[in-house]
């Protein structure tokens, strides 16, 4: 297995990737020589040479999708005859975007990429290098076996193709302390009044009620981004890129907006919490510090333990009390999806497509231990929680919405620093409306 890596490159002004997504490590190589390289191959792949696959991938060696895509391809390299798969793998998301970039601009795209849906997805689109996956995924029989919400997170906004296959099915919730919610006899909260009248009493005794890794961006935004998601999906985030909303006049948004306010200057945020990253938030959290965590499948392994004792529980996202919240309450996401080259996706290609899609599965449970796109069954002898928690998401729709990679960079940037000052009580309400209004209409002159 031939696995090259790339050395960090300078890059400003990249696009905005949610961080809940892996990241990566790689090693040196030329890019003039690599994108020469590619386009060699392609043209070979093009002409009916086949000798192997390649793929660009934003991972690490311990990662998910590598872990997938190394056993799949590999075994089905072998039964074709084939040449060992190639990997490229690449360090950061600056970095990845730099590599990726370079490649579309050359027009030498391996076989397999990682890829996100918006900017990437469409400037591979634009050169006829990407492939339709909702078309594959139908002309083999499987699409109506993928789950839905996953299916929705890689709809394109602009045609609502599908191009990106998932790499996996990741899902988000709050984890709480079964035995503190016991001794001060509290209740799953339902809606976010509830949530906020549970924090209220565990701060009256003197426990802490929330961990959060406040020096991480995305961590913050989701509390100021739970209630529109819950009440309009995306529309208010794309109505207000679009400058048709306003967070002074969207009652969804003024929603995320007062809970984000209440949690941080309520104190019922961990002491320091702008200063915790992930790393130090779960650790603190698993640690035995704080009752509630907001939470995903990326850390069953984690709690696990804890778990299997009865020791936790969890709950999902909240109602917005008094209004319409659509049916589904976990956010559910793809991961960094994977395209395929659409000038090199022949017919070995196709083959392939179909191995992947029957083994998928398989090796998202068995050598990754995540959750599969697909709707089959869960294999026997994994954490409990894997069966607790897919009733939740089995049958969901919808898709969670990241504002991280909606937003253009300068308005995400200005949003976070002043999500900061909110939490802190730096500034009311009514002052980060007026301010975040103001960003979108100066940094799309």
């Amino acid at each position: 297995m031939k696995v090259k890596k790339i050395a960090a490159l300078a890059l400003a002004g990249v696009m905005a990737f949610s961080t809940l997504l892996t990241g990566c490590g790689g090693e040196s190589s030329s890019q003039t020589g690599e994108t020469g390289k590619k386009a060699a191959d392609a043209s070979e792949k093009s002409s009916g040479e086949r000798r192997k696959i390649t793929a660009l991938l934003r991972c690490s060696e311990t990662s998910t999708k590598y872990i997938i895509l190394k056993k799949l391809l590999t075994e089905f390299s072998e039964e074709k005859g084939l040449e060992a798969p190639e990997f490229e793998l690449v360090s950061s998301d600056a970095d990845y975007v730099t590599k990726l970039q370079l490649y579309i601009n050359s027009n030498a795209l391996p076989d397999i990429y990682g890829c996100a849906n918006g900017a990437l997805s469409k400037a591979a689109k634009d050169i006829n290098a990407i492939v339709n996956v909702g078309e594959e995924l139908e002309r083999i029989g499987v699409k109506d076996n993928m789950n839905g919400a996953v299916y929705d997170f890689f709809k394109d906004a602009e045609d609502g193709n599908v191009y990106l296959f998932p790499e996996s099915l990741n899902c988000e919730f709050f984890l709480y302390r079964k035995d503190i919610f016991e001794k001060y006899n509290l209740e799953v909260p339902e809606t976010w009044d509830d949530f906020l009248d549970v924090c209220r009493t565990l701060k009256e005794k003197e426990e802490i009620p929330l961990i959060v890794a406040g020096k991480e961006n995305w961590q913050l935004m989701r509390y100021l981004s739970f209630a529109p998601w819950r009440m309009t999906k995306d529309r208010f985030i794309m109505d207000y890129i679009g400058k048709k909303e306003t967070f002074s006049e969207n009652t969804a948004a003024k929603e995320g907006v007062n809970l984000l306010y209440t949690l941080g200057t309520e104190g019922y945020f961990q002491g320091g919490f702008l200063s915790t990253d992930y790393t130090a938030a779960t650790d603190l959290f698993f640690g035995g510090t704080g009752c509630m965590w907001y939470s995903g499948s990326g850390q069953i392994s984690q709690a696990s333990d804890m778990y299997s004792k009865g020791e936790l529980g969890f709950f999902p996202v909240p109602d917005v009390a008094g209004q319409e919240n659509m049916e589904t309450n976990i956010p559910i996401h793809g991961g960094f999806g994977t395209a395929f080259n659409a000038q090199t996706y022949d017919d070995t290609m196709k083959e392939f497509f179909q191995y992947m899609c029957e083994n998928y599965s398989d090796s998202c449970y068995n050598d990754a231990k995540v959750f599969s796109p697909f709707n089959d069954e869960i294999p026997e002898g994994l954490d409990q929680m894997f069966y607790d928690l897919q009733p939740l998401f089995e049958t969901a729709t919808d898709a969670w919405v990241s504002w991280d990679d909606k937003l253009d960079s300068a308005t995400l940037t200005n949003l976070v620093d002043e999500q900061q000052k909110l939490a802190q009580g730096k500034e009311k309400p009514e002052e980060f409306e007026a301010a975040a209004d103001q960003f979108i209409i100066n940094n799309s002159k």
